[in-house]
Order: C-alpha cells, then sequence, then structure tokens
C-alpha cells in the first residue's frame, strides 16, 4: 500500500470521529439552549411578581402537564437549588440575580461550544476535502 492510499484510509477513518464530535457539540448546544429557555422563564415569572402583594393566586405545576391554583402568603420566600437536590431559601430579588449569573455562565459555555463546533466542522471539511483529493487522484492513477 503505497503513502497516499495509507493517507487515504486514515482520512476516511477519522471522519467518522468528526461526525461523532460534531453531533456532541450539536447536543451540548441544544442542551444550553434548553437551560436558557428554563432561565429565561424564572427570570419572567419571578420579574412578573416583583410588585405583587403576599396572597397572590399562583398557578403552579405538579409535573406531567398538570397545575394547581394557590395563593401565595409569602412572595418573598424562594428556594433556590444549589445542586444535589439540596435549596437554599432566599429572596426574590437574590433569585433574579443568581438567575442572571448563570444566565451569564450559561452564555459563556454556550460561546464556547460554538467555537468547538465550528472548529469541529471545519476540521471535518478539511479532512473530507483532503479524502476526496486523494480519492480522486487514485482514480486518474
Amino acid at each position: 500500500m503505497d503513502e497516499s492510499a495509507k493517507e487515504l484510509q486514515q482520512l476516511v477513518d477519522a471522519l467518522p470521529q468528526y461526525e461523532n464530535q460534531i453531533r456532541y457539540w450539536e447536543s451540548q448546544l441544544e442542551a444550553i439552549s434548553n437551560v436558557r429557555s428554563d432561565i429565561f422563564q424564572a427570570q419572567d415569572t419571578l420579574n412578573g411578581m416583583m410588585d405583587s402583594k403576599d396572597g397572590m393566586e399562583l398557578m403552579v405545576p405538579v409535573g406531567h402537564n398538570t397545575s394547581i391554583f394557590t395563593n401565595v402568603n409569602d412572595l418573598d420566600r424562594v428556594l433556590v437549588g444549589i445542586g444535589s437536590r439540596v435549596y437554599l431559601e432566599t429572596t426574590r430579588e437574590d433569585s433574579i440575580k443568581r438567575l442572571d449569573k448563570r444566565l451569564k455562565g450559561i452564555e459563556e459555555a454556550g460561546k464556547t461550544y460554538q467555537e468547538s463546533l465550528q472548529k469541529s466542522q471545519k476540521d471535518y471539511a478539511d479532512v473530507r476535502e483532503r479524502a476526496e483529493l486523494l480519492s480522486s487522484n487514485r482514480g486518474a492513477n
């Protein structure tokens, strides 16, 4: 097997790895998009409650597309998940600040993941182009 045939085989073998990397970064970006949506929803809800008074009626999701209506007696008691199913009681204002900080972190991660996806796509295109060139040169011989 000559050198160009070996190189062609290596390039062809590498293409699925690049495809897997691309799918991985796309799935990470989708996950970030979902988290971002959750954060926006939480921010909107908390911001909408900022001028509300205690005793307001609120619809609370309880799971599987089911919600209940309830009256909230203390709007300034908010539970925030801090990891491993551990929650911290905070105020609405502090919760909004925490969400803003989390959103900034998510945006930074999204930017990094997008750059990684673009690099993987470029590398894939370069490898594919080189493989096609080698393949067409072999066919011409």
